[in-house]
């Protein structure tokens, strides 16, 4: 699986349908803020590149039209293509810094991953583990639409990733059934309950611009108040430089910053 997949039916994510909406609010109890989030980067962006729309107005908590804000990123990647100032640069430079986030590298009781397309996670795990910063790693996710045909979950191609790596199956923890971000987190820690292992330290691994909204959902689902290390994997196909250059980068990261705020609007954190 090559991260970022180029196939066409895998494209930048964002959910239109009711019932997917009403399931994903439901799979985590509403919260209280746990920190600020800079909402306002993205408004900052839009700005710099010309434009005074506003695309968090756009969404409304009772009936998350999230497609709603497509004609906003289509009308700012037309600009971009035409070329940007040095200051558009440095906002659009921000945006990628805030949900890629990273911590530094501590010991940990386990590596987490979550779920998505790609070798890059499991890679990285894998590397993490052997080099004794983690002594567990766990893997999640169902069968997911990039798939296709194969016949094993997200969490079990992630597993023989690993396992083909050198990390010893019994080292290997499984969560098979989860379906999006907050299901990654909520499921996979009630495998952990019933292991009887609460980790006190965990790093949490996610494609880098997906990061802060990962972050984010495990740290409110985690309420027996873990330390989280944020270490976000690097894209196959974007960085912070150039992924505004392209459509399907530049969707993705406006995107994210659209989830973070409809997962505000549904008070996951």
């Amino acid at each position: 699986m090559a991260d970022d997949k180029k196939d066409n039916s895998y494209r930048p994510f964002l959910a239109t349908d009711k019932e997917y909406l009403k399931k994903v609010a439901a799979s985590m109890e509403a919260k209280t803020p746990i920190e600020e989030i800079k909402f306002n980067l993205l408004n900052e962006a839009i700005v710099a590149l010309g434009f005074s729309n506003n695309p968090y107005e756009l969404l409304d908590p009772d009936n998350l039209k999230m497609d709603s804000v497509q004609p906003i990123v289509d009308k700012t990647f037309e600009t971009i293509q035409k070329g940007v100032s040095e200051e558009a640069k440095q906002k659009l430079y921000a945006l990628w810094d805030y949900l890629c986030e990273a911590d530094p590298l501590q010991k940990s009781d386990l590596i987490f991953v979550f779920g998505g397309g790609g070798e890059t996670r499991p890679k990285e795990a894998a590397r993490l583990y052997k080099s004794g910063w983690g002594s567990k790693i766990l893997f999640v996710g169902h069968k997911a639409s990039f798939m296709g045909d194969v016949e094993m979950t997200e969490a079990q191609a992630f597993a023989k990733i690993a396992e083909q790596e050198g990390v010893p199956v019994e080292d290997i923890i499984l969560e098979n059934e989860s379906q999006n971000t907050v299901e990654n987190a909520t499921k996979s820690i009630a495998i952990l309950k019933q292991r009887g292992e609460l980790p006190q330290r965990i790093i949490l691994i996610q494609i880098a611009y997906q990061m802060r909204r990962a972050y984010l959902t495990f740290k409110t689902a985690a309420d027996w108040n873990p330390e989280l290390i944020k270490y976000p994997a690097r894209s196959a196909k974007y960085t912070r430089e150039d992924y505004f250059t392209k459509k399907d980068g530049w969707t993705y990261v406006f995107f994210e910053f659209i989830k973070l705020y409809g997962a505000r609007l549904m008070r996951h954190f």
